[in-house]
């Protein structure tokens, strides 16, 4: 008798344990998403066509779609999983404000109008004018307004306004700068880099509040020891070969030096063991003179790769890719073509074409002789001593230009930042200016105009000639006498 008691128990149990799976194809590529009196386990993000919702046959779950919206409720506050196409976006609402999320980043509009954006590790924070602006990641924080400019970083506490810069870079500033960015990177890891946890926290959070969402945010992020590994290798390059690297989630620096080899040192990071390493393999090869690739393995290692790369100044860089992660070249030539994802890019005094494309990243250049073109986005443009700058392009982010010089038309373009441009008074250009929201202000510069309202200006500065086109949406436009 005892026997079939226990044996009863045990079925009994086992038909409680069992998890069942629901998958629902949904024809929409934006999906909303409800819960009812529903508990998220974790939600993640697979290269599958249908949505998986996972719960225990226990927990009497009602799984509904009804064109775009999938409905998740229960009767006994059951907890699911989640596991969500990663080639779909979602929409999720809370009382005051609506979230919407993909595989690589959660952006949430508030009621009266705030955008705030997790992506990469960065936090970006948007008013609802979106002339000012805050970005707190790895590198620092970042404060954008019509009026000034704020970086607090390793490099001090930095200042810009319309009329004058106060740099505060001494041992003092660079302690004090150096100490918040610590203190805003070690917040700013609480939440985490996958969407996925962070809407798991946002959706279970009780209060159900926009503020309430972020204050209460304890994501437990990626635990375990930073493990690293280093790798280093040489390879020598024939006179005037291109060098090109491809890298999955790391950083990219590139400089000239004075030997004739190339020298390729990295470091590999992981949270998991030391058998994450074997996931990834770093490859070097002859193929289009040099090429430097990160190969992943298997899919998703939990590794980071991060490359500082010393070239003859014989060789050409070519293509540099990346994934959240920043690129510097430094001192280098060649026709470039940049591209990473949340991350800055950064190129210093450097010959040849060059292609410049990231997303949540700023971009700086600043002395480069080739025709240069910038694409952005949630970051902000800089760009110096270049006379042949084409295009910059960027949303949610400034533009500033310094032209000592200047070859060919320009075209200035953003929405939700300011674009600020310095002119060398011997330069001869036409300009054309517009935006909405706010006004366009000369500052000890000579503009003869043709049109001229508080938002839109044509004119010519000097003689006229080549074109300079600048046009944002939500932001200032200031024109200013370089100062040599």
């Amino acid at each position: 008798m005892k026997k079939v008691m226990l044996i009863l128990v045990l079925m009994v149990i086992s038909m409680i344990l069992i998890a069942i799976t629901e998958k629902v194809a949904m024809r929409s590529d934006k999906i909303e998403l409800i819960f009812d009196n529903v508990k998220i386990k974790d939600i993640s993000f697979y290269p599958e066509k249908e949505i998986e919702v996972n719960y225990s046959k226990s927990d009497e779950v009602t799984v509904v779609k009804e064109k775009n919206v999938l409905k998740v409720s229960s009767g006994n506050y059951a907890k699911v999983s989640l596991k969500l196409p990663e080639t779909k976006d979602y929409i999720y609402r809370l009382e005051d404000a609506k979230c919407e999320f993909n595989a690589e980043k959660v952006v949430i509009y508030s009621d009266d109008g705030e955008i705030v954006e997790f992506s990469g590790g960065n936090l970006i924070v948007t008013e609802s004018e979106g002339s000012n602006r805050v970005e707190v990641g790895s590198e620092g924080i970042f404060v954008t307004s019509d009026d000034e400019v704020v970086e607090i970083s390793s490099r001090g506490i930095i200042v810009e306004t319309d009329d004058e810069s106060k740099h505060l870079t001494g041992f003092w500033g660079k302690l004090l700068g150096g100490f918040i960015k610590l203190v805003a990177k070690s917040s700013i890891s609480l939440v985490g880099k996958d969407p996925g946890k962070l809407m798991k926290q946002i959706i279970n959070d009780k209060d159900n509040t926009f503020a309430g969402s972020f204050v209460h945010i304890n994501i437990d992020d990626e635990d375990g020891e930073l493990i690293t590994k280093e790798f280093q290798d040489t390879f020598q390059p024939k006179k005037g070969s291109n060098v090109n690297v491809y890298n999955k989630n790391g950083n990219i620096e590139i400089r000239s030096w004075k030997e004739d080899y190339i020298d390729i040192f990295a470091t590999m990071k992981t949270r998991k063991d030391e058998e994450e390493f074997e996931k990834v393999e770093i490859k070097i090869s002859d193929r289009n003179g040099c090429t430097i690739e990160t190969k992943h393995l298997e899919k998703n290692p939990k590794v980071s790769v991060n490359y500082e790369i010393k070239v003859p100044k014989s060789v050409k860089l070519n293509e540099i890719e990346s994934s959240n992660g920043k690129v510097l070249i430094v001192d280098c030539k060649g026709d470039i073509n940049i591209n990473t994802s949340n991350g800055k890019i950064e190129v210093f005094d450097t010959s040849g074409d060059l292609e410049a494309s990231t997303s949540n990243g700023k971009v700086e250049i600043v002395n480069v002789d080739g025709k240069v073109n910038i694409s952005t986005s949630n970051g902000s443009i800089r760009v110096v001593r270049t006379p042949r700058l084409e295009k910059a392009r960027t949303s949610n982010g400034s533009i500033k230009v310094e032209l000592g010089k200047m070859e060919n038309d320009i075209m200035l373009l953003t929405s939700n930042g300011s674009i600020k441009i310095y002119l060398d008074p011997s330069i001869n250009a036409d300009i054309k200016a517009s935006t909405s929201n706010s006004s366009i202000k000369l500052h000890d510069i000579e503009v003869t105009t043709r049109k001229f309202s508080n938002n839109y200006l044509v004119g010519s500065i000097a003689k006229g000639g080549k074109l300079i086109t600048a046009d944002t949406s939500n932001g200032r436009i200031s024109l200013y006498k370089l100062e040599k």
